[in-house]
């Protein structure tokens, strides 16, 4: 009994911890754009025109099409979509589907017609499920005294970075690679951001000087005082 009871808990804990974390569905229309991106895992609402009649295909990333739901207004009870994992309300025309996996992705066809059955409006939408933005790590080595090079790695899809600096709120560091090369005696933090269509993360690090870049720098100050006396 207590062994059930610890259970519940934790399953209301994760349920939760869940809930938090996809706290909003995505919302995705036909009539309104082209593309949507959901997040790996996460629910979606796709919406579909007030029509009498139509029918949801989809085709996938392996050029395979298959049908999803068929519906039609004069039916005595709502269809049930071919794949279990989707749901059909049929008081607003909403595709729901719980949990989104790579598999979703892909083009989808929605043809629509009349009630004499009659062809009307064909409407497309691109679908892409991308794993969120996660475990952002830096580090960075020595190419030469005062001169460092900056690495920045992270797990998702599509996964675009760029980068900003305390030294100088000015400062403009190379945007859109994963690394960075810094020759002006950064000693300061520097920070990778990383994001892609449906979520962003980032991480900073402080950067220390080289081995040998004090003494390197006392020789440059140290010639030039040379120079001069010369």
């Amino acid at each position: 009994m207590r062994i059930q009871v610890i259970f519940g808990i934790l399953l209301i804990f994760t349920q939760a911890a869940m809930g938090l974390l996809f706290q909003d569905p995505v919302v995705c229309r036909f009539n309104e754009r082209s593309q949507c991106y959901v997040a790996l895992g996460q629910r979606l609402h796709l919406k579909m025109p007030l029509e009498d009649t139509f029918n949801l295909k989809i085709t996938d990333k392996t050029s395979t099409t298959r049908t999803i739901l068929k519906y039609r207004k004069t039916q005595s009870n709502p269809p049930k979509p071919n794949d279990p994992r989707w749901q059909f309300v049929k008081d607003d025309k909403t595709m729901i589907l719980t949990s989104a996996e790579r598999s979703d992705s892909g083009t989808y066809t929605l043809d629509t017609y009349d009630a004499n059955g009659n062809n009307k409006d064909i409407y497309t939408l691109q679908l892409n499920i991308e794993a969120e933005v996660s475990s952002v790590k830096m580090w960075y080595s020595c190419l030469s005294p005062g001169v460092m090079k900056v690495y920045c790695s992270a797990d998702g899809d599509n996964l675009r970075f760029n980068w900003s600096s305390d030294l100088n709120t000015c400062l403009q560091l190379e945007n859109g690679t994963s690394t960075v090369v810094l020759n002006k005696n950064h000693h300061l933090n520097v920070t990778c951001h990383v994001e892609n269509h449906v979520s962003c993360d980032h991480n900073t690090t402080e950067l220390h000087p080289c081995p040998g870049e004090s003494f390197s720098l006392f020789l440059a100050k140290t010639g030039k005082y040379l120079k001069k006396k010369k």
